[in-house]
C-alpha cells in the first residue's frame, strides 16, 4: 500500500511540474505568453493571437478538405483548449471510444454543439473482438454519437485490427450498413501501428495494403516518420493510387537524449552490480557517447528544433492529406499549427540525416516487432515501446504509466534474466535489451 501511494505521490508531482512548465500555469510567470493564460485564469485564447492553418488537402475519395495540421486527442480533457485548436482551423479530429474511457469524446462533445458541425471531419475508433455483434457495434457507436452530442461521426474505424483476417469482420460491416444508411456513419477506416502478441502477427504495411485493396475502407491511419519511412512510403503510395484517405500518426520519432542519458547516469550511480546491468550498461553508454558529436555540431539545448524538421518532413510528402499530432497545451497548438503549410529545406534534411546517424539507434521502430518472435519470454516489445515513447517523445505520462501497469503477461522485468537475443535480430541496430530496461524502469517509476 505504502510503495502504490508512493508512486501515486511520484506521478502527481511529476506530471504537476511538467504542466506548470510547459502547459497552462507557466502563464503566471508571464502574462504574455500566448494562449496560456486561458488555462491558468479560466479565460478563452484570443483567436487573433493563434497561429493559423495554413493549408487544407483533399482527403482521398471523400472529398473532404483537411487541414495539413490534424488533431490526435488521445488525452484531450480542457474545453478551452479544443476551441481554440478549431479557432485555428484545425478541423481533422481523430478520437476513439476508449480515450479516457469516453472522457475525450465527451469533451469534443462541449465545443463542436457550438461549431458548425459540417466543416469538422471526426474519426473515431472501436476495437473489436472477434466475437463481437452488429448489434453491439451499433449500441457502442450510437453511445459515441451521444458523447459527442454529434448526429453522425465521418468515420468509424477499426482500431488496431493486428490481422488482415479482422478487416473483414462480417459484424462490422453489416452495422456500417445499417448506420451509414441512417446517416449516423459516412466512412469507413482503420488505424495500425503493428503487430501485437498474437498467434499470426502480420505487420502494419500488411494489414493496412489490404484494407487498400479491399476497397471499403476510405481512411487509413497509420505510422510514417523520417526514421521510419519504408512501410509508410508503400502505404502512403497505394492510397493514392486508390483514392484512400492518408492519416499519419507517430510522425515524431526523436526522444529525448538528454533525459535517457540522465536515467544511464542515475542508474549507474546506483550501483547495481547485477551481471544484467554490467552487461547492458557499457552498451548504452558506447552510444550514448558516440551521440555527443552529433549534440556539439548543432548546439543543441533542446530537441525542438528537430521535432521541427521532423514534422515538416512528413507534412512536405504530396501523398500525405493530415498529420494526427498530440496538441496537450497552447504551447503544442502554437509549436505545431505554426508548422502548417511550412516547407522542407535542405537545412532541415541535414539535422534528420544527422540525428538519424547520431541517435536514430535509439528509436525502436513503430509498427515494426521484427524481434518480437525470438524473445523466449514472449515480451510485447513493441507494445512496451510505444508505452515508452509516449511518455519519452509525447510527453504522456499519465497514461504510459497506465497502459504499462495493465499489460498483460510478461512485462520488461523478464528482461533482466535474459541474453538479448532481440538485438542480434533487429535490423536497425536498437540496442532493444537496453531500452527495454529503461522503458521498465520509467514507466514503473
Amino acid at each position: 500500500m505504502e510503495s502504490k501511494r508512493r508512486t501515486n505521490e511520484i506521478t502527481r508531482n511529476r506530471l504537476s511540474r511538467r504542466s506548470f512548465i510547459g502547459g497552462a500555469f507557466a502563464a503566471l510567470t508571464g502574462a504574455g505568453a500566448i494562449g496560456l493564460r486561458s488555462l491558468a485564469a479560466g479565460l478563452n485564447a484570443r483567436a487573433d493571437e493563434l497561429p493559423k492553418i495554413k493549408q487544407y488537402r483533399t482527403l482521398g475519395r471523400t472529398g473532404f478538405e483537411v487541414s495539413d495540421v490534424g488533431l490526435g486527442s488521445g488525452e484531450l480533457s480542457e474545453p478551452s483548449l479544443l476551441d481554440s485548436i478549431l479557432d485555428a482551423g484545425v478541423n481533422y479530429i481523430d478520437t476513439a471510444e476508449g480515450y479516457i474511457r469516453g472522457g475525450v469524446e465527451r469533451t469534443i462533445g462541449e465545443i463542436i454543439r457550438h461549431r458548425e458541425r459540417k466543416k469538422l471531419f471526426i474519426s473515431t475508433k472501436l476495437g473489436l473482438r472477434v466475437d463481437v455483434t452488429k448489434a453491439q457495434i451499433i449500441e457502442r457507436t450510437n453511445k459515441c454519437l451521444e458523447r459527442m452530442k454529434t448526429n453522425y461521426v465521418d468515420c468509424l474505424m477499426i482500431h488496431m485490427p493486428s490481422t488482415r483476417k479482422a478487416l473483414d469482420n462480417p459484424a462490422y460491416h453489416a452495422a456500417f450498413q445499417e448506420l451509414n444508411a441512417q446517416g449516423k456513419v459516412r466512412f469507413r477506416g482503420l488505424s495500425n501501428h503493428g503487430p501485437q502478441w498474437n498467434d499470426v502477427p502480420e505487420t502494419m504495411e500488411q494489414v493496412t495494403l489490404a484494407a487498400v485493396e479491399d476497397g471499403r475502407f476510405d481512411v487509413m491511419l497509420f505510422v510514417y516518420n523520417f526514421l521510419q519511412q519504408e512501410q509508410g512510403e508503400r502505404i502512403l503510395k497505394a492510397c493514392r493510387e486508390k483514392g484512400v484517405g492518408a492519416t499519419l500518426m507517430k510522425t515524431n520519432p526523436v526522444l529525448n537524449y538528454f533525459e535517457m542519458n540522465e536515467n544511464y547516469e542515475t542508474s549507474k550511480a546506483e550501483g547495481r552490480n547485477t551481471a544484467f546491468m554490467e552487461k547492458i550498461l557499457p552498451r548504452l553508454k558506447e552510444r550514448y557517447d558516440a551521440a555527443q558529436g552529433f549534440i556539439r555540431k548543432f548546439g543543441l539545448k533542446d530537441f525542438n528544433q528537430i521535432r521541427e524538421a521532423a514534422v515538416r518532413f512528413v507534412l512536405s510528402n504530396p501523398n500525405v492529406n493530415t498529420a494526427c499530432l498530440t496538441i496537450k497545451n497552447f504551447d503544442d497548438l502554437e509549436f505545431y499549427v505554426g508548422l502548417s503549410g511550412k516547407t522542407f529545406n535542405p537545412v532541415d534534411q541535414e539535422l534528420l540525416t544527422a540525428y538519424a546517424s547520431g541517435l536514430g539507434e535509439f528509436y525502436c521502430r513503430h509498427a515494426c516487432g521484427a524481434c518480437e518472435s525470438v524473445c523466449p519470454a514472449r515480451v510485447p516489445v513493441n507494445t512496451i515501446m510505444r508505452y515508452y515513447h509516449y511518455f519519452r517523445a509525447q510527453e504522456r505520462e499519465k497514461s504510459a504509466l497506465q497502459k504499462y501497469a495493465a499489460l498483460s503477461g510478461n512485462r520488461a522485468e523478464a528482461c533482466e534474466n535474459c541474453a538479448g537475443p532481440c538485438e542480434s535480430v533487429c535490423p536497425y541496430g536498437v540496442p532493444i535489451h537496453g531500452l527495454l530496461w529503461q522503458a521498465h524502469r520509467t514507466l514503473m517509476l
